[in-house]
Protein backbone atom coordinates (compact mmCIF):
# COMPACT_ATOMS: atom_id res chain seq x y z
CA UNK A 1 0.00 0.00 0.00
CA UNK A 2 2.90 2.38 1.01
CA UNK A 3 4.58 1.56 -2.30
CA UNK A 4 1.57 2.28 -4.12
CA UNK A 5 1.01 5.74 -2.34
CA UNK A 6 4.93 6.21 -3.32
CA UNK A 7 4.23 5.84 -6.88
CA UNK A 8 1.65 7.94 -7.56
CA UNK A 9 3.35 10.55 -5.22
CA UNK A 10 6.51 10.25 -8.13
CA UNK A 11 3.95 10.61 -10.54
CA UNK A 12 2.33 13.68 -9.50
CA UNK A 13 5.72 15.61 -9.00
CA UNK A 14 6.75 14.27 -12.60
CA UNK A 15 7.27 17.89 -14.64
CA UNK A 16 4.36 18.24 -17.31
CA UNK A 17 5.04 18.10 -20.36
CA UNK A 18 6.24 21.03 -22.67
CA UNK A 19 5.17 22.20 -25.46
CA UNK A 20 7.20 22.81 -28.19
CA UNK A 21 8.41 26.36 -29.50
CA UNK A 22 6.40 25.21 -32.85
CA UNK A 23 3.31 24.41 -31.23
CA UNK A 24 3.29 27.29 -29.21
CA UNK A 25 4.34 29.60 -32.31
CA UNK A 26 1.08 27.93 -34.18
CA UNK A 27 -1.25 28.63 -31.22
CA UNK A 28 -0.04 32.06 -30.81
CA UNK A 29 -0.67 33.06 -34.67
CA UNK A 30 -4.00 31.40 -34.62
CA UNK A 31 -5.19 33.52 -31.88
CA UNK A 32 -3.86 36.79 -33.48
CA UNK A 33 -5.68 35.64 -36.69
CA UNK A 34 -8.87 34.92 -34.67
CA UNK A 35 -8.73 38.48 -32.55
CA UNK A 36 -8.07 39.90 -36.70
CA UNK A 37 -11.02 38.37 -37.95
CA UNK A 38 -13.09 39.30 -34.96
CA UNK A 39 -12.04 42.97 -35.31
CA UNK A 40 -12.65 43.41 -39.12
CA UNK A 41 -16.23 41.96 -38.66
CA UNK A 42 -17.41 44.25 -35.91
CA UNK A 43 -15.66 46.75 -38.23
CA UNK A 44 -18.12 45.57 -41.61
CA UNK A 45 -21.01 45.99 -39.28
CA UNK A 46 -20.38 49.09 -37.72
CA UNK A 47 -20.90 50.45 -40.93
CA UNK A 48 -23.77 51.18 -40.92
CA UNK A 49 -24.26 52.45 -37.89
CA UNK A 50 -21.02 55.20 -39.02
CA UNK A 51 -23.18 56.33 -41.81
CA UNK A 52 -26.25 56.81 -39.70
CA UNK A 53 -23.70 59.12 -37.30
CA UNK A 54 -22.19 61.06 -40.67
CA UNK A 55 -26.14 62.26 -41.41
CA UNK A 56 -26.23 63.16 -37.78
CA UNK A 57 -23.22 65.01 -37.62
CA UNK A 58 -24.11 66.66 -41.08
CA UNK A 59 -27.40 67.96 -40.25
CA UNK A 60 -25.78 69.63 -36.61
CA UNK A 61 -23.27 71.36 -38.98
CA UNK A 62 -25.94 72.87 -41.55
CA UNK A 63 -28.60 73.91 -38.90
CA UNK A 64 -26.05 75.10 -36.25
CA UNK A 65 -23.89 77.12 -38.50
CA UNK A 66 -23.93 76.40 -42.12
CA UNK A 67 -22.14 78.82 -44.67
CA UNK A 68 -23.16 81.69 -46.30
CA UNK A 69 -25.44 80.93 -49.42
CA UNK A 70 -28.45 77.72 -49.68
CA UNK A 71 -25.89 76.63 -53.02
CA UNK A 72 -22.57 75.53 -50.41
CA UNK A 73 -24.36 74.43 -47.87
CA UNK A 74 -26.24 71.81 -50.43
CA UNK A 75 -22.97 71.10 -52.30
CA UNK A 76 -21.55 70.08 -48.88
CA UNK A 77 -24.17 68.05 -48.37
CA UNK A 78 -24.17 66.06 -51.30
CA UNK A 79 -20.53 65.45 -51.07
CA UNK A 80 -21.23 63.97 -47.52
CA UNK A 81 -24.25 61.94 -48.51
CA UNK A 82 -22.05 60.24 -51.58
CA UNK A 83 -19.95 59.22 -48.55
CA UNK A 84 -23.08 57.30 -46.47
CA UNK A 85 -24.39 56.26 -49.48
CA UNK A 86 -20.98 54.47 -49.68
CA UNK A 87 -21.11 53.64 -46.31
CA UNK A 88 -24.84 51.48 -46.60
CA UNK A 89 -23.72 49.92 -49.33
CA UNK A 90 -20.52 48.12 -47.90
CA UNK A 91 -23.12 47.19 -44.98
CA UNK A 92 -25.08 45.56 -47.34
CA UNK A 93 -22.27 43.66 -49.24
CA UNK A 94 -20.58 42.44 -46.87
CA UNK A 95 -23.11 41.69 -43.90
CA UNK A 96 -26.90 41.81 -44.95
CA UNK A 97 -25.93 39.88 -47.83
CA UNK A 98 -23.46 37.32 -47.07
CA UNK A 99 -24.20 35.28 -50.26
CA UNK A 100 -21.88 37.41 -52.43
CA UNK A 101 -19.54 39.06 -49.94
CA UNK A 102 -16.25 39.99 -50.35
CA UNK A 103 -13.35 38.55 -48.18
CA UNK A 104 -13.41 40.54 -44.71
CA UNK A 105 -9.79 42.02 -45.33
CA UNK A 106 -10.80 43.04 -49.11
CA UNK A 107 -13.92 44.20 -47.79
CA UNK A 108 -12.50 46.21 -44.98
CA UNK A 109 -9.66 47.94 -47.26
CA UNK A 110 -13.06 49.16 -49.37
CA UNK A 111 -14.59 50.30 -46.39
CA UNK A 112 -11.57 51.82 -45.52
CA UNK A 113 -11.40 54.33 -48.67
CA UNK A 114 -15.28 55.38 -47.93
CA UNK A 115 -13.55 56.81 -44.15
CA UNK A 116 -10.90 58.03 -46.57
CA UNK A 117 -13.41 59.82 -49.17
CA UNK A 118 -15.69 61.33 -46.47
CA UNK A 119 -13.01 62.58 -44.63
CA UNK A 120 -12.12 64.66 -48.28
CA UNK A 121 -15.67 65.46 -48.01
CA UNK A 122 -16.00 66.21 -44.30
CA UNK A 123 -12.76 68.64 -44.59
CA UNK A 124 -14.75 70.26 -47.77
CA UNK A 125 -17.18 71.47 -45.33
CA UNK A 126 -14.79 73.45 -44.13
CA UNK A 127 -14.48 75.70 -47.30
CA UNK A 128 -18.48 75.12 -48.06
CA UNK A 129 -20.49 75.09 -44.95
CA UNK A 130 -18.51 77.14 -42.64
CA UNK A 131 -18.66 80.87 -41.82
CA UNK A 132 -15.44 82.82 -42.38
CA UNK A 133 -14.87 84.24 -38.87
CA UNK A 134 -15.07 80.67 -37.50
CA UNK A 135 -13.88 80.47 -33.35
CA UNK A 136 -11.55 78.38 -32.56
CA UNK A 137 -13.71 76.18 -30.39
CA UNK A 138 -16.06 75.64 -33.16
CA UNK A 139 -13.12 75.11 -35.65
CA UNK A 140 -11.25 72.47 -33.54
CA UNK A 141 -15.24 70.53 -32.79
CA UNK A 142 -15.60 70.54 -36.39
CA UNK A 143 -12.36 68.96 -37.22
CA UNK A 144 -12.14 66.43 -33.78
CA UNK A 145 -15.82 65.40 -32.74
CA UNK A 146 -15.80 63.32 -36.42
CA UNK A 147 -12.31 61.72 -35.45
CA UNK A 148 -13.47 61.00 -31.55
CA UNK A 149 -16.75 59.30 -32.72
CA UNK A 150 -15.38 57.50 -35.41
CA UNK A 151 -12.81 56.11 -32.83
CA UNK A 152 -15.38 54.92 -29.99
CA UNK A 153 -17.23 53.21 -32.55
CA UNK A 154 -15.06 51.56 -35.27
CA UNK A 155 -12.34 51.16 -32.64
CA UNK A 156 -9.74 50.70 -35.62
CA UNK A 157 -6.65 52.63 -36.44
CA UNK A 158 -6.74 52.68 -39.76
CA UNK A 159 -10.02 53.57 -40.54
CA UNK A 160 -9.93 56.76 -38.27
CA UNK A 161 -6.30 57.78 -39.83
CA UNK A 162 -7.98 57.64 -43.67
CA UNK A 163 -10.59 59.95 -42.26
CA UNK A 164 -9.11 62.45 -40.12
CA UNK A 165 -5.76 63.07 -42.55
CA UNK A 166 -7.32 64.85 -45.23
CA UNK A 167 -10.34 65.66 -43.10
CA UNK A 168 -8.07 67.23 -40.65
CA UNK A 169 -5.83 68.62 -43.37
CA UNK A 170 -8.38 70.43 -45.27
CA UNK A 171 -9.79 71.96 -42.27
CA UNK A 172 -6.38 73.63 -41.54
CA UNK A 173 -5.87 74.68 -44.80
CA UNK A 174 -9.25 76.25 -44.95
CA UNK A 175 -8.37 77.95 -41.44
CA UNK A 176 -5.25 79.80 -43.49
CA UNK A 177 -6.95 80.41 -46.87
CA UNK A 178 -10.21 81.95 -45.39
CA UNK A 179 -7.95 83.85 -42.53
CA UNK A 180 -10.09 82.34 -39.73
CA UNK A 181 -9.25 84.75 -36.70
CA UNK A 182 -7.60 81.71 -34.85
CA UNK A 183 -5.97 79.88 -37.87
CA UNK A 184 -2.60 79.15 -36.07
CA UNK A 185 -4.67 77.97 -33.30
CA UNK A 186 -6.95 76.04 -34.85
CA UNK A 187 -3.94 74.35 -36.59
CA UNK A 188 -2.15 73.37 -33.54
CA UNK A 189 -5.28 72.11 -31.53
CA UNK A 190 -6.42 69.79 -34.66
CA UNK A 191 -3.12 67.94 -35.33
CA UNK A 192 -2.80 67.59 -31.37
CA UNK A 193 -6.10 66.19 -30.45
CA UNK A 194 -6.34 63.94 -33.97
CA UNK A 195 -3.24 62.09 -34.14
CA UNK A 196 -3.22 62.04 -30.28
CA UNK A 197 -6.10 60.58 -30.28
CA UNK A 198 -4.99 57.89 -33.08
CA UNK A 199 -1.86 57.28 -30.78
CA UNK A 200 -4.17 55.92 -27.94
CA UNK A 201 -6.24 53.92 -30.18
CA UNK A 202 -3.27 52.31 -31.85
CA UNK A 203 -1.82 52.02 -28.10
CA UNK A 204 -5.17 50.36 -27.03
CA UNK A 205 -5.36 48.16 -30.24
CA UNK A 206 -2.44 46.03 -29.44
CA UNK A 207 -4.05 43.86 -27.48
CA UNK A 208 -1.26 41.32 -25.53
CA UNK A 209 -1.81 37.35 -26.07
CA UNK A 210 -3.60 35.69 -22.63
CA UNK A 211 -0.98 34.32 -20.10
CA UNK A 212 1.38 31.75 -21.32
CA UNK A 213 1.25 32.73 -24.86
CA UNK A 214 3.20 35.51 -24.85
CA UNK A 215 6.10 34.80 -26.54
CA UNK A 216 7.78 38.06 -26.81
Amino acid sequence: MALTEDNNIAQLARPLPVLPLAALDRLARLHAENGEASHLARLLRNAIHAASLFMLMGSCVLLLGGGATIGRNFSWAVLVLIGVVGLIHSYIRTDAAPSGRAPASQAARNLRAIFFYLGIAWGAGAFLALSSALPASQAILFAVAPALLLALLLKDGASLAAFQAPAGALTIGAAFIRAWPDAGLDALAILALQWGLFGMLTVRRRNPLPPGLALH
